[in-house]
C-alpha cells in the first residue's frame, strides 16, 4: 500500500478528525475462529491469532475457538485472523461487537529458495533506470556522511572541492553534482546555498536506502534534475531500530557518534530521534605544506520525526531538523617574511546553521490506486566563511509545497498523476562588501501518465509548466520507455528537459580560496563582428536549461549457478543555456551565460558476478567527454576542468555463511582530467592514479565491529596549493584539486542495535 501513499503537508489539508471515546474509552469485542471440516461444518480452530491493525493489539483463540480483545471506542476497526497453513481473513468492525471468522486451508504448492539478499540492485521491470542501494551496501565502507556513501558505486564519482576545507563533491554523467537533483524522501534536500557542502550534513548511519536515477527525473519531483536524481530514504519511526548507536574513530583524530531512538507513543503515534555529533580536535597537515588538509571541525545534527496513523487510509508525518557545523582550517603556523617579521597566517573559518521543518500527509480513497496529498518544507540556511582577507556570508529562506493527485484510468495499466508545486527562495549573499540578492518564486503544474499494457512494455510520459517570477514560463517534457525482449533482458530509453537557477557564489566557494578576482560578464558582438566583454549584474545570470538523452541495456544471466548482471548506460546532456565558470584567466574567475555550445557524454559498462558462495565481484568502466565553449563562440569547445576522462572500479566482497564476517575491497582508477593554467603553471592533464580501500566487519548478536582503511596506497596530489608559501600574494590558489589531498587513513567503529 505504501506505493499509493504520497507525502503531503498536513497544514494544507486541515486537522485530522479524532473520534471520541465513551466511558473508559475501550470496548470488548468477542468472537470465534472456525475452520470447515470435510462435510462443510464449522469446527473450532484453537491457537489462531486475532489482531487489530488500528490498536496494534492481539489475542489467541481458546480450545473452543473463542477470543476476546479490548479495543478503543474509536470505531471502525479492522480485525485480522490468521493461522499457519490457513488463508488470513479480515473483518471490518463498525457497530457489531461479536464476529465469526472461518479460515480456509492453504495448500503449499511451491517452495521458493531464497538467495542472499543483495545490498544493491537494478530492476529490469521499471521504466526508469534506477539503482537501489541499501544500508548494507553503505556499511561496506566508512560512510560517515552522504558524500562518502558512493565510494563503492561506479555511477557517482566523489572528489575533494579544495585543499583547505576537507569537503567533498560528487559528479554524475560527467557533470558537477549541482546538476543532480538530490532529494530526501522525494523532497528537496540540497538546493541553493547548501549545494557545496551539504553532502556532509546527512550522516550515513541515518540512511536506510538510496535510489540513483540517471537522466531527467519525474516531473512530479520538480523542474530540476539535469543529469540525474538521487533520493535518500532515512530511517522512520516504523522502520528504525528501537536503539541504534554507531561510534567511529580514525587515525586522523576524527571521532563520530550517531544514534537512533524509536518508540511508539501509543496506537496512533510513533516517533524517532536521530542524532549525530562529530569532532576533530586538531588540524592535520598530511603533506607538510603548513596548510591543514584535515581541518578542525565539530558538527551537531538532530532530527526528530513523528508519524500518525489512525486508520488505513490516512497518514501524517512531520519532523524538525537542526544542524550546526564549524570548521577551522588554513595555515598551521605563522611564517616569516623576507625581513624576518611574522605574517598573520592565512585562516579559514566556516560556520553553518540550518533549521528545517517538513510535513507530509496522505489520503487513500476507496477507488483502487487513488490518493491525494501535499508535502512541504520550511528551511533556513545560513553560512559565513572568512578566508585570508576576504569574507563571505549567505542566508537562504525557502518554502516548498507540492500537491499530487493519483488515480487509475479504467484499470491498473494506466496510472495518472497531476499536481502543482511552489518554490520560494530568498537569497542574500555578501562577498566582501558587495551584496548579491535574489528572490526566486516558481509556481508549476504537472501531469504524468504511467502506461503498462503488458509485462514487456511500460512508459512514463510527463509534462511540467513552471512560471518564474524573473524568467517567465519553462516547459519541461519527459519520456521514459522500457521494453523487455525476454524475461531477463531490458532496453530503456529516455529523453527530457530540465531547468535550474544557478547560485554562482555558493556553488563555487572553493575557487575563492585563491588570489583570483570575480567578474560577472557577458560576451557581446560589435558592428564589426568582434566580441567584447560587458559587465553584467547578478540578476542577469540566466537559468540553466538542458536536454538529456539516455539509453540503458541490462541483462541478467546465471554463471556458476548464481545470478549475474551486465549493464550498459549511455547518456548525452546538451545545454541550451548554462552558467560558465571560466578559470582560464590566471587572475580572474569569470562567470557568464553560455555563448556557444556545451555538452556531456557519459558511457558506462558494469557487471556483477558471484563466482562462489558468499563471494561477489563487481567491475565497472566509465568514459566521460564533457566540453563547453569558453569565451566567445568562435573560440571552440574545451574540456571542462576536473572531470576525469575515464574511471574504473573493481570490487571484491566476501560474506561468510550466516553473515558473521563481511570483507570488502574496492580499487578505483581515476583517469586524467584537465587542469587550468595559473601563473607559471600552464594547462595540463593530471596523471591517472589508483585509490584502494577496504573493510572487514565482524557481526555479533547485538553489535558489529568494523575495521577499514581509506586510500591504502597513500596517494596524494603533488603540491595541491599553488604558491603555498605566499598565500596573500599573486599566484596563490588552493582550488586546483584533481586528486586526494589526504593520505592513508585507518578507521574503526562499532554499531550497536537493540530491539524488543
Amino acid at each position: 500500500m505504501k506505493k499509493y501513499i504520497i507525502a503531503l503537508l498536513f497544514v494544507a489539508t486541515g486537522p485530522l478528525s479524532v473520534l471520541a471515546q465513551n466511558g473508559s474509552g475501550y470496548e470488548v469485542v468477542k468472537g470465534f475462529v472456525y475452520e470447515l471440516n470435510s462435510k462443510g461444518q464449522p469446527i473450532a480452530l484453537p491457537g489462531a491469532h486475532v489482531y487489530s491493525t488500528k490498536d496494534k493489539k492481539g489475542a489467541v483463540t481458546k480450545p473452543n475457538g473463542e477470543f476476546s480483545i479490548e479495543l478503543k471506542s474509536s470505531f471502525p476497526h479492522s480485525l485480522i485472523a490468521s493461522f499457519v497453513g490457513y488463508r488470513s481473513d479480515t473483518i471490518q468492525l463498525n457497530e457489531q461487537r461479536e464476529v465469526k471468522f472461518i479460515l480456509a486451508q492453504e495448500t503449499l504448492d511451491q517452495v521458493d529458495v531464497v538467495d542472499r539478499k543483495k545490498s544493491n540492485a537494478k530492476s529490469i521491470l521499471q521504466a526508469k533506470n534506477i539503482e537501489w542501494i541499501s544500508s548494507a551496501e553503505l556499511n561496506k565502507a566508512a560512510c560517515c556522511n552522504l558524500s562518502e556513501s558512493f565510494t563503492t558505486n561506479p555511477s557517482v564519482d566523489v572528489s575533494f572541492t579544495d585543499a583547505i576545507t576537507g569537503a567533498k563533491r560528487i559528479q554524475m554523467l560527467g557533470l558537477d553534482g549541482a546538476y543532480t537533483q538530490i532529494l530526501s524522501e522525494n523532497m528537496p534536500l540540497l538546493r541553493g546555498l547548501s549545494a557545496s557542502y551539504g553532502l556532509s550534513y546527512i550522516p550515513g548511519s541515518w540512511i536506510e536506502s538510496i535510489q540513483i536515477a540517471k537522466g531527467t527525473g519525474s516531473v512530479v519531483n520538480g523542474f530540476e534534475s539535469l543529469s540525474g536524481l538521487i533520493n535518500i530514504e532515512l530511517y522512520k519511526p516504523k522502520t528504525a531500530d528501537k536503539l541504534f548507536w554507531n561510534t567511529y574513530v580514525n587515525s586522523g583524530g576524527m571521532i563520530e557518534n550517531n544514534f537512533i531512538l524509536s518508540n511508539p507513543v501509543n496506537a496512533d503515534w510513533s516517533t524517532a530521534l536521530l542524532g549525530h555529533y562529530s569532532y576533530m580536535g586538531k588540524s592535520v597537515d598530511h603533506n607538510d605544506d603548513n596548510f591543514a588538509d584535515d581541518p578542525k571541525m565539530k558538527r551537531l545534527t538532530l532530527l526528530n520525526r513523528w508519524a500518525y496513523k489512525d486508520c488505513e487510509n490516512r497518514h501524517l508525518q512531520f519532523g524538525l531538523r537542526y544542524l550546526n557545523e564549524e570548521r577551522i582550517s588554513g595555515q598551521m603556523t605563522s611564517v616569516l617574511d623576507e625581513s624576518d617579521n611574522f605574517i598573520s597566517p592565512y585562516e579559514v573559518n566556516m560556520n553553518t546553521n540550518q533549521f528545517e521543518f517538513y510535513s507530509k500527509t496522505g489520503f487513500i480513497f476507496d477507488k483502487p490506486g487513488t490518493s491525494i496529498g501535499v508535502m512541504s518544507s520550511l528551511r533556513y540556511h545560513g553560512q559565513s566563511i572568512s578566508f585570508g582577507t576576504s569574507d563571505y556570508s549567505g542566508a537562504q529562506h525557502s518554502l516548498y509545497l507540492n500537491a499530487i493527485y493519483q488515480t487509475q484510468l479504467k484499470d491498473s495499466t494506466k496510472v495518472f498523476k497531476v499536481g502543482a508545486s511552489y518554490y520560494s527562495d530568498n537569497y542574500k549573499e555578501v562577498l566582501n562588501t558587495v551584496d548579491y540578492k535574489r528572490e526566486d518564486r516558481t509556481f508549476g503544474v504537472f501531469s504524468e501518465l504511467h502506461y503498462k499494457p503488458n509485462e514487456r512494455f511500460s512508459s512514463i510520459i510527463g509534462l511540467r509548466a513552471d512560471h518564474s517570477n524573473d524568467w517567465g514560463m519553462w516547459y519541461n517534457p519527459r519520456i521514459h520507455l522500457r521494453y523487455n525482449p525476454t524475461e531477463d533482458m531490458v532496453l530503456r530509453a529516455s529523453v527530457g528537459k530540465a531547468n535550474r537557477q544557478a547560485n554562482p557564489l555558493a556553488e563555487n566557494i572553493s575557487y575563492f580560496f585563491s588570489d583570483r578576482s570575480l567578474e560577472l560578464i557577458q560576451y557581446k558582438q560589435d558592428s564589426l563582428g568582434s566580441y567584447y566583454q560587458k559587465p553584467i549584474d547578478y540578476s542577469e545570470i540566466k537559468p540553466e536549461e538542458a536536454w538529456n538523452y539516455g539509453f540503458n541495456f541490462a541483462y541478467c544471466f546465471y554463471l556458476f549457478n548464481k545470478e549475474s548482471t551486465f549493464n550498459l548506460d549511455i547518456y548525452q546532456t546538451e545545454f541550451k543555456q548554462q552558467l560558465i565558470v571560466d578559470l582560464e584567466d590566471a587572475s580572474r574567475i569569470k562567470m557568464y551565460n553560455l555563448h556557444g555550445n556545451s555538452s556531456s557524454t557519459s558511457l558506462q559498462i558494469d557487471a556483477t558476478i558471484e563466482p562462489a558462495e558468499g563471494w561477489e565481484f563487481k567491475f565497472a568502466q566509465k568514459w566521460n567527454q564533457t566540453k563547453a565553449t569558453f569565451g566567445a563562440s568562435n573560440t571552440g569547445m574545451s574540456y571542462i576542468p576536473f572531470v576525469p576522462k575515464h574511471t574504473s572500479l573493481v570490487q571484491l566482497g566476501y560474506t561468510a555463511w550466516q553473515e558473521i564476517w563481511d570483507v570488502n575491497i574496492t580499487l578505483q582508477k581515476i583517469g586524467p582530467s584537465r587542469v587550468p593554467s595559473k601563473g607559471d603553471v600552464f594547462e595540463f592533464w593530471s596523471p591517472s592514479f589508483n585509490m584502494l580501500s577496504g573493510q572487514v566487519t565482524r557481526k555479533f548478536k547485538t553489535f558489529d565491529w568494523y575495521l577499514g582503511v581509506e586510500n591504502a596506497l597513500d596517494y596524494i596530489q603533488d603540491n595541491p596549493i599553488r604558491n603555498v608559501e605566499n598565500p596573500f600574494e599573486e599566484g596563490f590558489d588552493a582550488s586546483m584539486i584533481w586528486g586526494p589531498v589526504m593520505g592513508r587513513k585507518i578507521y574503526s567503529g562499532i554499531r550497536v542495535t537493540f530491539n524488543d
